[in-house]
């Protein structure tokens, strides 16, 4: 069965996490990515990270996680030539993701309109930290700055007031996965009318989009409840965090079933016939009764025995896990969610995550390992027509380069 982005082209001019996450999406789901990248070393993610020999050959862990089944051609987009270049790949696009500064592309005389002249039906996507309109659009953005402007750090913070980062750039993230959605509406779209689209995405809205529980008080003018520590959302005294024998476990018995499930497991029926059991998680002294009692049990047994009786009990609850833990994890093997894919060039095997979701009859893989800057610079430019002569003085005068 064919994928469903088979045959969609997309050429992607993003760097760092949240364009090539998007594309990385989009190209597991078959579309052929290419990667337009600047000579040197523009993309600090291709060659970071702790491990010399990945960071030297610029396949950076971060950069491996969302690049395979890709090609990368290097240009120079302040030439005339290397601009040509891309306008004619442009012409042969579905789509084109870029997450420059509003307005960079536009005096490159490469912006949604100057392309979309010579290709209507073209899906042009701009991702940027604040959009393209508005007083902050102009802005440099990375996800560590979002967070404290987004309000998210605040509504992470501690005991003390002080706000913390979410551990992981999850606004990157989530912005790169609302441009693949936003992507395949337009692609949608163009099915029904013929023509393209410009698709704006921003990093803050992206942001706000997730919060919506939170800042639905605030959007209707109420005080928000006091911060609830590490229990869940709903303020269920019957959730949070634990030590156990063998470490911490995460509960979230939310439901009033499946409080009373775990009354009666750890041998508190009592907690259930107290009469401010009514006020749920807002009476201070019954919250702290609560939550003293599931201290005292859970400290009888490990974190995984916990985990495996409450769950059977249909009271969600887990242990916590590392990274570590989790990407060996039976249930992520099962699920295909870690990919290997072979590097043909170093001789190693590289894990890369995989879609978060699944569909009947489709194997979304990663076929393909990331690859060098430049890698596909002649075959790129020889697809576009150029000859082998032609293609040699460009990388002579370095309006392009190779790996």
């Amino acid at each position: 069965m064919k994928l469903p982005f088979s045959g969609i082209r997309i050429l992607d001019l993003t760097r760092v996490l949240a364009g090539p996450y998007c594309t990385y999406q989009l190209g597991l789901l078959g579309a052929e990515v290419t990667r337009v990248e600047q000579p040197g070393r523009s993309d600090f993610v291709r060659f970071g990270g702790p491990d010399p020999e990945l960071a030297a050959a610029g396949l950076g862990p971060g950069f491996l996680a969302q690049n395979a089944n890709k090609r990368s051609i290097a240009v120079d987009l302040k030439t005339p030539e290397g601009k040509e270049i891309v306008r004619r790949l442009a012409v042969q696009a579905d789509v084109l993701t870029e997450n420059f500064r509003p307005g960079v592309m536009d005096r490159l005389e490469l912006g949604a309109e100057q392309l979309k002249r010579a290709n209507p039906a073209l899906i042009y996507c701009a991702i940027s930290g604040y959009g393209q309109d508005g007083p902050m659009s102009e802005r440099p953005a990375y996800d560590h700055v979002v967070q404290a402007v987004s309000g998210m750090m605040m509504s992470n913070s501690d005991d003390s007031g002080r706000p913390w980062r979410v551990g992981f750039p999850v606004i990157d993230y989530v912005a790169g996965q609302s441009a693949a959605f936003a992507i395949s509406t337009a692609l949608f779209q163009r099915e029904r009318t013929g023509v393209g689209q410009v698709v704006d995405v921003a990093m803050l809205d992206a942001a706000v989009a997730i919060m919506a529980p939170a800042l639905a008080p605030q959007l209707q003018g109420i005080t928000p409840p006091a911060r609830k520590g590490d229990r869940a959302a709903s303020g269920s005294p019957y959730s949070g965090m634990f030590e156990t024998t063998d470490g911490l476990l995460a509960l979230a018995a939310n439901a009033p079933h499946q409080a009373a499930a775990l009354a009666r497991q750890i041998g508190r029926p009592e907690l259930l016939e107290d009469p401010r059991l009514k006020d749920w998680g807002n009476n201070a002294d019954y919250v702290d009764l609560v939550q003293d009692a599931l201290a005292a049990a859970f400290k009888t047994a490990s974190a995984i025995e916990w985990e495996t009786r409450l769950s059977n009990l249909g009271v969600p609850a887990g242990k916590v896990r590392s990274l570590g833990d989790i990407a060996d994890s039976v249930q992520l093997a099962t699920r295909g969610m870690v990919q290997t894919i072979a590097d043909g060039i170093t001789g190693r095997d590289y894990k890369v995550p995989g879609v978060g979701f699944k569909l009947a009859g489709d194997s979304m893989a990663a076929t393909a390992p990331p690859p060098r800057l430049g890698q596909d610079t002649e075959a790129v430019l020889s697809d576009l027509g150029y000859d082998e002569a032609h293609i040699a003085r460009l990388l002579t005068d370095g309006v392009v380069a190779n790996k």
